[in-house]
């Protein structure tokens, strides 16, 4: 049996480019919308043949901060089929030595394909069904994070770097464990708008499409503290 005849589960860190795959899969394999799914849908259907892990290897893991990705990818890879290595054509040589390492360290068969510019190679056929899935005994969380918790903020204009260092610092300094950003906002430094896009080991910034909707922020990660992140995201619109 092909794996475009049987249900997947793409799982993984938030901000990995899951929905990415989840796409690129259904445009390069004709995969339809009833076989590929996301572990954070909704809706997800957990009757699947194949779990695969997508990871973003752009940069790699901090082993003094990232502990709680770093533990949850771990428990995630004992899981899976294989692992997607996502952005490759963002990462240096050093960083995707990196991820080859780390994966090998955690499973040294578990197999690996790699995306270059949103294309998975044109030979490859798919994982082998080297261990064997039954969604029975696995719940949603056995693949999500727990007590994954979301504030969403609405904001006027912001200076962009205030926001991005105060966010920063409570990862870094204060061991805030914010595990995804995403925000679409105007700023006092660029004309354009601009979206955030934080993962729990990297942040990027691009311009927004004009046509977005603007004026929000979303933080997502675990035990954080509202009040705190509110503050931040005050501190942000006000001027020296």
């Amino acid at each position: 049996m092909s794996f475009q005849q049987q249900k997947i589960l793409l799982t993984g860190l938030p901000g990995s480019g899951k929905h990415r795959i989840k796409q690129l899969l259904q445009s390069q394999f004709d995969l339809t919308e009833e076989t590929v799914f996301v572990d954070s849908d909704q809706n997800t259907d957990f009757n699947f043949e194949q779990a695969w892990c997508v990871i973003d290897v752009r940069s790699v893991l901090n082993p003094e901060q990232d502990t709680l990705a770093e533990s949850h990818l771990k428990c995630l890879l004992s899981k899976v089929n294989g692992v997607v290595f996502n952005f490759m054509e963002a990462a240096d040589l050093d960083t995707q030595s990196f991820w080859n390492k780390w994966v090998r360290q955690q499973s040294a068969k578990l197999p690996i394909v790699r995306v270059l510019n949103q294309r998975f190679p044109t030979t490859w056929q798919g994982f082998e069904l080297n261990k064997q899935i039954r969604p029975a005994q696995f719940q949603k969380a056995d693949f999500q994070l727990k007590q994954l918790q979301t504030h969403e903020f609405k904001v006027n204009t912001v200076y962009l770097d205030h926001l991005l260092m105060g966010l920063d610092n409570s990862k870094q300094n204060l061991g805030m464990q914010i595990l995804r950003v995403q925000a679409v906002i105007d700023t006092f430094e660029y004309e354009n708008l601009v979206a955030v896009e934080g993962t729990p080991h990297r942040w990027d910034t691009y311009a927004a499409d004009s046509n977005q909707q603007s004026g929000w922020v979303k933080i997502q990660g675990i035990d954080l503290d509202q009040a705190w992140l509110q503050e931040i995201i005050q501190a942000s619109l006000l001027r020296p």
